[in-house]
């Protein structure tokens, strides 16, 4: 006859063992320390702050009735849940062995190189984009170039994976040649005949590296009229780097870049503004330090102080003539190369516009600009980059 009790044994020890699961963690839970409202250093994001300390009776009182006390509690506990960190490599390093590539908006290739998994395309927004800029453009008497820097995934294809799904910088970049006014180089032709990719894109990030950087900046300067200032120019400092694609793979093994600082005297020299009215800030130096120092997360940001609705770059041993760039965070690292040549830079991103700022087309009367660079990843030219604020 068979024994019940020595059935329930086995459920009475999982049973056990799970409650003592549960308990740990939330011991856990209670016992670490919480690190809330600072910037995770693996993914780079703020981590979400408690859901009562430093909340008004008022403010909890609307977040209940709302139910935004149930979502902060949520996220809270996920963003402070014990060995948050490990779990989310765990869960990607299997993902990882299972097959299954593009995972978390990346695709893992080959010599440990990360790359975005591809997008739609949206063509019609691409068109309103370039259309805006040519109005901008003719507006105000401007010659213009448009840079749509490509991804690494098109430039460094033999490092995908063996099955992938189609990437279309090439078709954009040239849909834009056919549908803008302004000149539009090449960059997939350039980066393609200089061989490997390697030294021009970042392998966790999606920006080009300072050498990817200069290699356009010499084509540029030959549709600008202006003479490449030699690599032989600047000072080469190296530090450690971990990019987008890190942050949102969750492989934390992965072995990083090094992000190069490019320095010479007038880049030391140069006066750079931010913001403009009685809301502008001056630094010396095109680098901000700060972002270099170790344990800083976001070290691309050393570019130009990260990104800004208004930054104006005056080099007192420039050529005296100006320059306007419309850019997202790629023009943060090739502005310092044309600030070499250059004795103003006005940059002007509008996904960081607002309204109190001058309008763009006072800035070109001001500083006499006949020129406009447009210096876009592909993401930017097909979405909504508040382009509007081009008046």
């Amino acid at each position: 006859m068979e024994n019940k009790n020595e059935n329930r044994i086995p459920k009475i020890a999982l049973i056990a063992v799970f409650c003592a699961v549960l308990f740990t963690l939330f011991v856990l839970m209670l016992a670490l320390p919480k690190h809330a409202g600072e910037i995770s250093p693996l993914e780079f994001r703020a981590l979400a702050s408690h859901p009562i300390k430093g909340k008004t009776a008022e403010k909890l009182e609307t977040n209940i009735i709302t139910g935004q006390f149930t979502k902060d509690v949520d996220k809270f506990l996920e963003d402070h849940f014990p060995g948050r960190s490990f779990l989310i490599a765990l869960d990607s390093y299997y993902t990882r062995l299972t097959g299954r590539n593009a995972d978390k908006s990346v695709v893992w290739g080959k010599n440990g190189r990360l790359f975005d998994a591809p997008l739609e395309t949206d063509y019609e927004q691409a068109d309103k984009n370039a259309a805006m800029i040519d109005r901008f453009a003719e507006a105000n008497g401007l010659d213009s170039v448009f840079v749509v820097v490509p991804s690494s995934s098109v430039l460094c294809e033999s490092e995908l994976p063996l099955l992938h799904l189609d990437y279309h910088d090439a078709e954009l970049q040239a849909h834009i040649a056919g549908v803008s006014g302004a000149q539009v180089p090449d960059l997939i032709g350039l980066y393609s005949a200089a061989g490997d990719c390697s030294p021009y894109f970042y392998r966790t990030d999606h920006h080009w590296t300072m050498d990817g950087a200069y290699l356009c900046y010499s084509e540029l300067c030959g549709m600008l009229g202006e003479e490449p200032v030699s690599k032989d120019a600047f000072s080469v400092e190296g530090y450690d780097f971990r990019g987008s694609y890190y942050r949102k793979a969750g492989l934390w093994l992965t072995e990083p870049d090094v992000l190069e600082i490019w320095r010479a005297p007038q880049l030391e020299a140069a006066e750079v503004t931010i913001g403009a009215g009685e809301s502008a800030v001056k630094h010396t130096g095109v680098y901000d330090g700060e972002k270099l120092e170790p344990g800083e997360v976001d070290r691309y940001a050393a570019y130009l102080y990260s990104n800004n609705g208004i930054t104006v770059i005056n080099n007192p041993e420039g050529n005296g003539r100006s320059l306007m760039i419309v850019k997202d965070s790629y023009g943060n690292s090739i502005a310092p190369l044309l600030a070499m040549n250059y004795s103003n830079i006005v940059m002007i991103d509008t996904r960081y516009y607002r309204d109190f700022f001058p309008m763009p087309s006072e800035f070109v009367r001001e500083y006499g600009i006949d020129k406009l660079l447009v210096v876009m990843g592909g993401d930017s030219v097909t979405a909504n980059s508040m382009l509007v604020y081009l008046r």
